[in-house]
């Protein structure tokens, strides 16, 4: 046989003769057709390789022949590895070249065969193949869907002319307390005369409501009235028929009308021939003369867009302190919104009634539309950009785990000629395929998260309806495959670089090196560090939440249903009808107590203004708060508790003295360390419906309730006044009220009986919005329930990568030292030590990664501070309870392979070295 070997005993020594295994090894080498000189390279460094695992043989007592075929065994390959390494190293024919002719080269040589080699890699270890793929497409996935509704709702422009220079415009007073004040008539006309910054100036006045009667049952209607540039300025053409025509809005009556799509596609179903239809709207025929398209980005829920009219205009619109319209311009080229701010201030400055610190405001139209979502989206953005670092690091962590078992394959190939930039080219494609799959898994994740998210009720989301996977987010798939790809290769190439031959044939790859675990530990420390992050912005979400949900509203939401009623009533005939309505439904089984309020529970109420009778007043400053008009029943039907003085009865009506009661907090600022009851205040409240520009009457005090919150939980309690309705001597609160019942059963069940009540008192009266005030309230936290839904659930994904990522660098570096786990427990060190030795090690890492994380919570949290409640962004709970959990869940993770490595068997594992 070729290759038999004999050797000599002497005394002192055995003279060995090695098998002479260069002949075996050419054998090997043959159907690769290697070069000579490349060919007897590879023979001499691997035949003093077999040279080396022969004497080891035999020095663990195997014979000559037991020893020979061990080591041959071992490190010929099988057929199946040979036809691989085929593919690895290419043979380049030699060709002639013509006289003249370039030498060119396939740079791309091998792809597919790359590409094929790699799908087998992969099928063999389908585990591992899964692991990253679903690892990575939950990042790609979480990342691409947030990235698509950020784009969708914050960055994509409006769709209509000059989107860009479109403003909206508003204005705020830090000595009345005034944030964001509305314009008046007289306030536009100014800025219509004296402006020289836009183009265009329009105003407006969104979502209010007609009732719509004379087809079928009577309903209401959703209504946004525009002045006459407001169409013109935004570009808008009609879907069928015709705009309002300038002379059109030269007369006060509105007898024609322009509707919605969705209005016309819905209620009028979708006739084409609906231009020139008569109907009647607040008891008024109109002729319908247009349709607007499609306006999903400009008061969506908008049914009907009546016109308003500026020259002339109505008396109430006249008068400087009825503040209610919006307005909104195009900024000419070349003005920058400061310059405008500036203009504005200093025409409103102009204006004597107005207070010295006014100031105007401009903001991009797209973001006074879009609202208060902006933070939110990005804070959730944040959050899932962060899933998508911790996965990458994840499978960056795998893969290097992978490279190192893979040093034996790689040192062979090396060995037999493969260049190493064949073998990164093998390594990219690899990670080019797992990079493909992950970004497919990814996209089908972000596009049923968008879906879901259209989905959720009462989802406080503009825009809503046109989310989609676009265009960015694609490319951000792309630029996530391309980057991916280069660093899933570029990982297990440092370890084909950085490698020992020899060391590499002799070891298997079984033993990983100090460098390697400590690129393993600085991956954990990373993913450990985000997740922190992400564990205390919940907490601080959390806190916040709970926070606002404990706040009290200052009245009983519970077992109250709200039921909102528009009229035609704008005289003394509505007092017939309201009362009607209270007696009706006060008789109901099951209703304690009913009343009447113009306040939206969960929104907001009316602003007012107003004057005291025991001080100088300054007409330019004076102080503002809430204001509603209310009926005697109102604070035992909503459950707010009265502090003093007395409540409200049906004798204090048009024929009595005017009174008011306020609110705990309008005390505290307006008399502080006094007793309010008996001084008497005037009231400027405003509206659209306001009827008179006369000094409001002095009203006597007669009672102090407990501080409603009328708009969101979050919103801080104001100074607030509330007044008889039967004292409106303008009778304008008389057109749109709501009915508060105060219930012992099921809320709902009422709903039918309700509708019943009031149609007996008024057969034309549209009763469609029936609500649970519970809900209201509720819903006025929703963009802060759903920020918490969102990041919570990433915080959830991460912890589970986290814990996962944890695990296997934890279960990876302890299988790699079995041998000295064996010996520790040979030499007599208890399981428990073993696991407690592990356990240090996860431990410390966490340590290191909780304190990195904190430094970056801080950071961040301080930029989201909007987003908190009553809370500091320091807040010691939040970040005590986020760094807790990450420690247990990691800890946790690691409990397993430090079992595993306190039950090594000693001989077992030194026998495996």
């Amino acid at each position: 046989m070729v290759g038999a070997s004999s050797w000599k005993l002497s005394d002192e020594s055995r003279e060995l003769r090695m098998p002479d295994f260069k002949s075996e090894i050419r054998k090997s080498l043959a159907a690769l057709n290697l070069s000579p000189t490349r060919e007897e390279e590879i023979v001499e460094e691997l035949s003093q390789d077999l040279q080396e695992r022969f004497e080891e043989a035999l020095s663990h007592g195997a014979s000559e022949e037991e020893a020979k075929q061990v080591v041959l065994n071992e490190l010929m390959f099988p057929e199946s590895i040979d036809k691989e390494l085929k593919g690895v190293e290419q043979p380049v024919p030699s060709t002639e070249l013509a006289i003249g002719a370039e030498k060119t080269r396939n740079r791309f040589a091998g792809f597919w065969d790359d590409i094929w080699f790699g799908l087998r890699m992969l099928r063999k270890q389908p585990g591992f193949a899964v692991v990253v793929i679903l690892t990575l497409g939950i990042g790609i996935g979480a990342t691409n869907a947030m990235l698509s509704v950020v784009q969708d709702v914050l960055i994509r422009p409006l769709p209509y002319a000059h989107s860009d220079r479109l403003y909206a415009i508003s204005a705020s007073s830090e000595s009345t307390g005034q944030s964001r004040v509305a314009a008046s008539g007289p306030d536009f006309q100014d800025y219509l005369d004296q402006s020289r910054s836009f183009a265009h100036l329009a105003e407006y006045i969104p979502r209010f409501t007609f009732t719509w009667t004379g087809d079928g049952e009577p309903k209401l209607v959703t209504c946004t009235s525009v002045s006459e540039d407001f169409f013109p300025m935004l570009g808008i053409r009609p879907y069928l028929g015709r705009l309002y025509e300038p002379r059109e809005y030269t007369y006060l009556e509105n007898d024609t009308l322009i509707v919605s799509y969705n209005f016309w596609k819905n209620q009028l179903g979708g006739d084409r021939h609906v231009i020139g239809r008569v109907v009647h709207f607040e008891g008024v025929s109109e002729t319908i003369v247009g349709v607007l398209p499609p306006l999903a980005d400009l008061f969506p829920d908008t049914d009907v867009w009546p016109k308003h009219t500026v020259r002339p205009s109505w008396p109430y619109m006249k008068w400087r302190g009825n503040k209610f319209l919006r307005v909104m311009g195009e900024l000419k080229p070349g003005v920058t919104p400061a310059m405008a701010e500036e203009d504005l201030t200093a025409i409103l400055r102009r204006v004597q009634e107005e207070p010295r610190d006014v100031r105007v405001h401009v903001v991009p139209l797209k973001q006074d539309l879009v609202g208060n979502v902006r933070l939110p989206l990005l804070a959730a953005f944040g959050a899932a950009a962060l899933i998508l670092v911790v996965a990458c690091i994840n499978v960056a962590a795998l893969l290097l785990a992978r490279a190192v078992k893979r040093q034996s394959e790689m040192a062979v190939r090396l060995s037999l000629g493969a260049g190493l930039r064949r073998i990164m080219q093998q390594l990219v494609t690899e990670g080019m395929l797992l990079s493909a799959a992950g970004c497919m898994v990814g996209l089908l994740i972000a596009w049923s998260v968008l879906r879901a998210l259209a989905r959720i009720p009462n989802m406080p989301l503009p825009r809503i309806d046109e989310i989609h996977l676009n265009g960015r987010a694609l490319l951000a798939t792309v630029a996530i495959v391309i980057a991916t790809t280069l660093l899933f290769g570029w990982i297990p190439s440092l370890s084909v670089s950085q490698l020992s031959l020899s060391s590499a044939l002799r070891t298997r790859g079984a033993e990983g090196t100090g460098r390697r675990r400590s690129s393993l530990s600085l991956l954990v420390v990373s993913e450990i560090a985000c997740s922190v992050v992400l564990t205390v912005s919940v907490g601080l979400l959390v806190h916040s939440f709970w926070r606002v949900i404990h706040v009290d509203p200052g009245f009983q939401p519970q077992s109250l249903l709200r039921v909102y009623l528009r009229t035609n009533y704008y005289s003394e005939k509505g007092r017939v009808f309201w009362k009607g309505v209270l007696t009706e439904t006060a008789s109901l089984p099951g209703v304690r107590h009913v009343a009447l309020s113009d306040w939206r529970p969960g929104r907001d109420a009316a602003i007012a203004t107003f004057v005291f009778e025991d001080r100088p007043n300054d007409l330019t400053r004076l102080p503002s708060g809430e204001g509603s008009w209310v009926s005697a029943d109102f604070f035992r039907a909503v459950g707010t508790p009265l502090i003093a003085g007395r409540s409200f009865t049906e004798d204090d009506n048009e024929n009595t003295p005017p009174v008011v009661i306020i609110n705990t907090e309008a005390a505290h600022q307006f008399w502080p360390g006094q007793d309010p009851i008996g001084k008497r205040i005037g009231v400027n409240y405003t509206g659209p419906g306001r009827r008179t520009d006369a000094a409001p009457r002095l009203r006597e005090i007669i009672g102090i309730v407990g501080n409603i919150r009328h708009d969101a939980l979050d919103t801080p309690a104001a100074p607030a006044v509330y007044l008889p309705y039967l004292q409106d001597e303008t009778n304008h609160d008389m057109a749109t009220m709501s009915l508060f019942l105060r219930t012992d059963g099921n809320l709902m069940a009422l709903t039918d009986s309700v509708r019943d009540r009031i149609h007996a008192v008024d057969p034309n009266q549209p009763v469609q919005n029936i609500q649970d005030v519970a809900d209201l309230v509720s819903q006025s936290v929703a963009t802060r329930r759903y920020t918490l839904i969102l990041v919570s659930a990433f915080t959830a994904v991460g912890l589970l990568l986290a814990a996962v990522g944890v695990y296997g660098v934890i279960s990876y570096v302890t299988s790699q030292r079995a041998r000295e786990f064996g010996i520790r427990i040979a030499l007599g060190a208890t399981r428990g030590h073993v696991m407690s030795y592990v356990l240090r090690g996860s431990v410390v890492l966490t340590t290191l990664g909780s304190l990195i994380g904190v430094f970056g919570a801080v950071f961040l949290s301080r930029l989201f501070s909007r987003l908190l409640f009553e809370i500091n962004p320091l807040d010691i709970l939040s970040f005590s309870a986020g760094v807790a959990l990450l420690v247990l869940v990691s800890i946790g993770a690691s409990l397993l392979p430090a079992w595993r490595a306190s039950r090594v068997d000693p001989i077992i594992a030194m026998q495996s070295e």
